[in-house]
């Protein structure tokens, strides 16, 4: 089992979404709830570094950034104090009306006619066109395997993004470089994440890496962070960290290890994926993509540290909450097929799943 780390904002914060702003068409820079993994993975690893010494020295000395081999990051959660209650993004084949009634889409078979469409099956909505999806809201963990595998949408405990955050804005102007002065035109309004009140915090699963540690720095090894502060964000926004326990979320994490027995599964995305191929040509051979349900695409790059800070390649990428309905031909081998091709493995913590089992 990963150790938790519970990470809680001092101030308001903000998180890019990887989208290029032009002052020509935007005047927004928006804010996301949650940051990408990978923006706590450099947090944490910067934390380690700034905790241990003698690593932090043998680290430098090497210069050869291997973070990505000591430092393994897997699900983001945001963990309510008050009500002891871990939540993810909600699976977005689910549907709410204003009474908070939920129901489930039904993945149906294509009419043969209908060549346009990329999948065998579509997500048919509810008739009652007072039903919305649930793109912004967030579903209780406890609730994944217990009642939405089951689809007893009754039981299912889902909260508003607006539960959970506000958004403030601050004035930014665009400077000219050469004369120092404003450039005319680009004023622009940068938004702010901020938890709803003093109950929310984030907290994160984490790995270090002891026997790599053990080959490669000489059996320099260190403690797991116990508690202290570090900077997360586009700007810098200070958090305070400690070491978390949590046995609903060690409860969730080892259903997510367990076997499964069906050759029809359904795939919820429960981070930020992207993946080297087009998604229909990852799933292919033993394994056939039936149909997905996601919103629109979301942009993963960064900047490559070995590279002296220049741009990684841009993903396209599928946001937390996607829905994959995914066959396959031996389904003894389904759920390692699926690990393969969607590589849960990655050390930023992109590319996290549940499979679920049911009559899909």
């Amino acid at each position: 089992m990963k150790s938790l780390l519970k990470i809680k904002p001092c101030d308001n914060t903000f998180f890019r979404d990887g989208n290029q702003f032009n002052f020509d068409i935007h005047e927004v820079i928006r804010s996301k709830n949650t940051p990408y993994p990978s923006v706590f993975f450099g947090a944490i690893f910067t934390a380690l570094l700034a905790h241990n010494d003698e690593f932090r020295r043998a680290f430098f000395k090497k210069a050869n950034y291997d973070h990505e081999k000591i430092l393994a990051l897997q699900q983001v959660y945001l963990w309510d104090e008050k009500n002891k209650k871990a939540y993810i993004k909600a699976p977005l084949d689910l549907f709410i009306n204003e009474n908070g009634d939920v129901v489930f889409g039904e993945f149906k078979k294509v009419d043969s006619k209908l060549h346009s469409l990329s999948f065998e099956c579509f997500l048919q909505c509810p008739e009652d066109k007072n039903y919305k999806r649930v793109s912004n809201k967030y579903i209780n963990i406890k609730n994944i395997y217990d009642a939405y595998a089951k689809k007893q949408g009754i039981r299912l405990e889902l909260k508003d993004e607006n539960e959970i955050f506000i958004k403030n804005y601050k004035i930014g102007i665009g400077i000219n470089k050469n004369t120092k002065s404003i450039k005319h035109g680009n004023m622009y309004r940068i938004e702010q994440t901020e938890f709803i009140n003093n109950n929310w915090s984030y907290v994160v699963e984490y790995e270090i890496n002891r026997e790599y540690l053990e080959t490669n720095y000489n059996g320099i090894d260190f403690d797991n962070l116990e508690q202290g502060y570090l900077k997360l964000g586009g700007e810098n926004k200070v958090c305070k960290f400690e070491k978390h326990i949590n046995e609903k979320i060690y409860k969730f994490h080892k259903k997510r290890l367990k076997e499964i027995n069906s050759n029809k599964v359904k795939i919820l995305l429960t981070s930020e994926t992207f993946f080297d191929e087009d998604v229909k040509d990852i799933f292919k051979g033993d394994l056939k993509l039936l149909g997905m349900v996601n919103d629109k695409p979301i942009h993963i790059g960064g900047y490559d540290m070995q590279g002296k800070g220049s741009a990684r390649k841009m993903y396209k990428g599928y946001d937390a909450g996607t829905i994959l309905l995914v066959e396959g031909l031996n389904k003894k081998n389904v759920k390692k097929e699926i690990c393969k091709k969607i590589n849960r493995n990655n050390p930023k913590g992109f590319n996290q799943f549940v499979i679920l089992e049911g009559d899909f």
